[in-house]
């Protein structure tokens, strides 16, 4: 059963800037509480590891991760390699001058979809992640990772996304894909949820209707 909460980061409602989830670990930043180190460990059933990323306390808006690897910006500091490294998850820096990766990349165990900013990364990405990388758009944007969320289990996204890029998503991650918003209206779901396939942690201001679609998308969702 997959588990599906409301929570606020110590008033924060923009959970997924503050972390970056997989099935295996959570990458979350180190200056919260232990009440939302708490809620993570619970609801998403991982180890979550406290970092900054390029020194930021918000690690979702500059790196990628799935089970396999952690991508992180050039500028990353060598103390925030040390500390992912330490724990046995492969982490490695790309050569590009673009810095919020997380924003730019959406990425499961089994596909990875990025900017076209980030075409040059391909190889690097691809070994990294080990599964393909492809270049689309979201809502005619590449703000890929702000705009969805992507699990094993679901994905969801932003709600002007066109039904031509939902099948291209579709068809990459062999996911049904739903549109949503979250947080009363905000369409950057990506910037107030983080999820893998145990289960989903949303902004408190999240609505009924909004959780419903989440819901649908995140936790009952089928292949296609």
């Amino acid at each position: 059963m997959i588990n599906i909460k409301k929570a606020s980061f110590d008033g924060d409602s923009n959970l997924g800037l503050h972390t970056e989830a997989t099935d295996k670990f959570c990458l979350m930043d180190p200056t919260l509480s232990g009440k939302c180190r708490e809620a993570v460990e619970d609801v998403l059933d991982v180890e979550v590891i406290g970092t900054t990323v390029a020194g930021s306390r918000m690690s979702g808006i500059f790196c990628a991760a799935n089970s396999n690897g952690v991508v992180l910006p050039r500028n990353a500091e060598t103390e925030e390699i040390e500390t992912i490294r330490e724990t046995g998850i492969r982490c490695e820096t790309v050569d590009t001058k673009q810095t919020a990766l997380g924003n730019l990349i959406l990425v499961n165990d089994s596909a990875c979809v990025v900017s076209e900013r980030l075409v040059g990364a391909k190889e690097d990405l691809e070994r990294i992640f080990d599964v393909p990388v492809r270049s689309a758009s979201i809502a005619g944007r590449d703000l890929l990772g702000s705009s969805s969320v992507v699990t094993n289990k679901g994905l969801l996204s932003h709600r002007d996304i066109t039904d031509e890029e939902i099948d291209v998503l579709e068809e990459i991650f062999g996911l049904e894909c739903g549109r949503g918003t979250v947080n009363f209206g905000v369409p950057f779901v990506g910037a107030c949820i983080v999820a893998n396939k145990k289960g989903v942690l949303v902004s408190e201001k999240t609505t009924g209707p909004e959780l419903g679609r989440i819901e649908e998308a995140l936790v009952r969702n089928r292949e296609v």
